[in-house]
C-alpha cells in the first residue's frame, strides 16, 4: 500500500476521522490533547530504539499511534501498519473462535472427548476438547520438542522444511506418551491448536483455510489476512530461516499471516457485539485456567491485561487488551526481527508465568503500561 491508501485504512479504523497527524518513518499519530504525552514517547521510541517492524495503538473508536519502521518490504520500502507478517501463534485466537462458533451452533461441546474425532488415539483417554483449547491435554509440543515428538533428528529437520504431513504427525501422536494426565495442569502445546484445526475440519468438511475465512476473516472484514498459504508475506525475514514452510500441518496453532491493521479489526469484532461470536462464547473464550484461556493469556502481573505473542523461525508478533473489561486499549506489534534463536518455530508463549518481557518490542510495550494501565 501507498501512503495515502494506509492513511485511509487507519482513518476508517479513526471513526472515519481523517486527522491523524504523519511524521518520518511512516508514523501516523492522533492530535487528540489526551494522547499527546503518550504519542510523543511512543515517537521517540520508534525513532530512537532499534525497533523493527509494524506497531499499531488503538481503542475501540480512535487510532492512537501507528507506524512501521526499519524493516522492509517485498516491494523494497519501508514496513508500515499494512505490511503482512506471519503472525505465529496468534493464530490461536482464530482457531478458538471457530471452535466455539461450532459450539453456539451446537456441532461442538467442550466435553466432547478427543478420541470422539480422532478413534485410533487411544492414549488420550478421557482428554477433551476443553483441555485442547486450554492447554491442559498432556500432549508433547511438536514445534518446541519436535525430537521428543517426532523421535528423531531427521523427522524434526523435516518439520522445519515442510516435508511432515497429517498422516506422519498423527502417527506419531498416537504412539506418543502424554506427559501428564489430562486436565490436571496447564502446560502450552501447540499440537493441540492442530488437533482443534483437524476437528474444525472434520465437523464442517471444509480446510482449515476455508473454515477461518468463512467463520473469521470475512465477518472481521479481515481483507489482507490468510491460512495455510504460501507466497503473500510482504516483510521481508531479516534472518537466514527465511519464510515458515510447514503450514498446513502448522494450521490452527500458527499458520496464519496478517497485518497489524486486520489485527485490530479482529480485535474489535471480537470484544465489541457478537459478529464473531456470542457474548456466553466469549465469555467461555476468556474463561481463564491457571491464566490460559483459549488463544488468549491473561496477564500474571497486571490486571485487566490479556495477551498472545508469536513466533515463527523469522517473526515475532503480539497482540495484547489492556482494560480488556471496559475502555478496551490495543496495542499490536508485528516484527520480523525473532531475536530468541533458541526458541524452535511456532514457539510463541510458553505458558503464563511470563514477566511480559518481549524482546524487540519491550520499549514499547512498557510505555502502553505507563500510559494504559
Amino acid at each position: 500500500m501507498q501512503n495515502k491508501e494506509i492513511s485511509e485504512a487507519l482513518a476508517a479504523l479513526n471513526g472515519g476521522k481523517t486527522d491523524l497527524g504523519f511524521e518520518e518513518e511512516n508514523i501516523w499519530y492522533s492530535r487528540k490533547p489526551e494522547w499527546v504525552p503518550f504519542v510523543k514517547e511512543l515517537k521517540t521510541a520508534v525513532l530512537n530504539e532499534e525497533i523493527r517492524g509494524s506497531i499499531l495503538v488503538a481503542t475501540d473508536s480512535d487510532v492512537i499511534f501507528a507506524s512501521g519502521s526499519r524493516s522492509r518490504e517485498v516491494n523494497g520500502g519501508t514496513v508500515s501498519p499494512a505490511t503482512i507478517y506471519e503472525i505465529g501463534s496468534i493464530t490461536k485466537m482464530h482457531t478458538a473462535v471457530c471452535a466455539f462458533r461450532l459450539i453456539d451452533e451446537g456441532r461442538l461441546r467442550l466435553e466432547d472427548k478427543v478420541t470422539q474425532y480422532f478413534p485410533e488415539y487411544v492414549k488420550a483417554g478421557d482428554m477433551t476438547v476443553f483441555d485442547l483449547l486450554h492447554m491442559r491435554s498432556g500432549i508433547v509440543d511438536f514445534a518446541n520438542d519436535p525430537e521428543t515428538f517426532f523421535g528423531s533428528e531427521e523427522l524434526a529437520e523435516a518439520l522445519d522444511e515442510g516435508r511432515i504431513t497429517d498422516r506422519i504427525l498423527l502417527e506419531h501422536l498416537y504412539q506418543l506418551d502424554l506427559a501428564f494426565t489430562p486436565g490436571s495442569k496447564m502446560e502450552y502445546s501447540n499440537t493441540n491448536y492442530v488437533l482443534l484445526a483437524m476437528i474444525l475440519e472434520k465437523i464442517t468438511g471444509k480446510a482449515y483455510q476455508e473454515v477461518v475465512s468463512e467463520m473469521v476473516f470475512g465477518p472481521a472484514d479481515m481483507t489482507a489476512s490468510s491460512a495455510t498459504t504460501f507466497g503473500d508475506v510482504t516483510s521481508v525475514p531479516e534472518n537466514e530461516a527465511g519464510y515458515m514452510k510447514e503450514l498446513a500441518v502448522a494450521r490452527g496453532a500458527g499458520d496464519i499471516h496478517s497485518n497489524a491493521l486486520d489485527l485490530l479489526k479482529f480485535d474489535r469484532a471480537f470484544f465489541n457485539g457478537e459478529c464473531l461470536v456470542s457474548a456466553a462464547a466469549r465469555a467461555g473464550i476468556l474463561n481463564f485456567v491457571d491464566n490460559y484461556g483459549c488463544g488468549w493469556e491473561r496477564s500474571a502481573r497486571y490486571d485487566d491485561l490479556v495477551l498472545h505473542d508469536g513466533d515463527t523461525n523469522s517473526y515475532s508478533g503480539l497482540n495484547a487488551v489492556f482494560h480488556v473489561s471496559a475502555d478496551r486499549k490495543y496495542f499490536i506489534m508485528l516484527s520480523c526481527c525473532n531475536e530468541d534463536d533458541d526458541e524452535d518455530d511456532d514457539g510463541e508463549t510458553e505458558g503464563t508465568d511470563n514477566e511480559e518481557e518481549f524482546n524487540q518490542y519491550q520499549a514499547v510495550f512498557d510505555i502502553c503500561k505507563k500510559y494504559l494501565q
